[in-house]
């Protein structure tokens, strides 16, 4: 590990060491700057804090109170869930060894999905959980890192899919709301937590009613939402999100005002059925599918 060392009264020398206490080696330190030099951590026969002194001469070492953590080495061994949404949000357990929580105290725990660092939140020595990023569809490399710099090179991957909705089925429904709407697509299976939003709001409301609701898997790639009340009659967006991130496909929903039957002509008929009645009232909307 490359280590930055902070100070004053440092000069550049050839013989410009770093000790690292108990570790049994001393380092070459570059000299940056009157304030700081780098060196590399030498190799530690076990975990845990070692006090950091320098040398202008390789003799003399300076007195020092500053401290270098040694940590487990970290290994990654796999992924759950092994594919999400390629607009990220996925909440992913990274398993494996060597991870520490006081690596997540100090902010340098991380995961890496390719090139993008998120935060990872530490759940035992050998289970972290972060969420994926977003990035093209394909495979992405996941590594993890306890200091903020170096990172694992295990190869495990992760698939980042396009979910896309292909068809919503009925393509209409009252104002009342309740309609359950079947939204078939591709790769829809693959993203978990997913949720219906009606309409092009920046909330989750809209005059006091939830635009908002839980879908629920139908199918090998489909789910299932029902339509809330409250929405404005005509043409709505249908947007699904995954762990509250958007998918880039949608679809939409036309919702009609309610419909009132004021009478029928006529209101009588054999019990053979098949008499043509005309139902009179007012809010209906011409479509294929009108049923009585």
């Amino acid at each position: 590990t490359r280590v930055g060392v902070l100070g004053s009264g440092f000069v550049e020398s050839s013989t410009l060491r770093c000790r690292f206490e108990s570790s049994g080696g001393t380092a070459v330190a570059r000299y940056v700057s009157s304030a700081q030099i780098e060196c590399a951590a030498p190799p530690s026969s076990g975990s845990g804090s070692r006090l950091v002194s320098v040398s202008m001469n390789g003799q003399q070492y300076s007195p020092s109170e500053v401290r270098f953590t040694y940590r487990p080495a970290v290994a990654i061994s796999s992924v759950s869930p092994t594919r999400g949404a390629a607009e990220g949000g996925t909440p992913v357990t990274v398993l494996g060894s060597g991870f520490s929580a006081a690596a997540e105290a100090a902010g340098a725990l991380l995961c890496r999905w390719t090139t993008t660092s998120v935060p990872a939140l530490y759940v035992s020595e050998s289970a972290v959980l972060c969420n994926t990023s977003s990035a093209a569809v394909g495979y992405v490399s996941v590594e993890v890192s306890t200091n903020g710099h170096e990172y694992t090179s295990d190869g495990v991957q992760f698939e980042l899919v396009s979910a896309v909705v292909t068809a919503l089925t009925p393509w209409s429904g009252p104002e009342l709301g309740g309609t359950v709407l079947t939204i078939g697509g591709s790769e829809l299976a693959s993203a978990e937590s997913m949720r219906c939003t009606f309409g092009s709001t920046s909330g989750l409301s809209v005059a006091g009613y939830d635009v908002s609701s839980a879908a629920s898997s139908h199918g090998s790639d489909g789910v299932r939402c029902l339509s809330p009340a409250g929405l404005s009659v005509g043409w709505t967006s249908v947007e699904l999100s995954s762990f509250g991130v958007a998918l880039r496909s949608g679809g939409s929903f036309y919702v009609h005002g309610r419909m009132r039957v004021s009478s029928l002509v006529p209101d009588a008929g054999p019990v053979a059925g098949g008499t043509r009645v005309g139902v009179l009232g007012s809010g209906f909307v011409e479509s294929s599918t009108l049923r009585c």
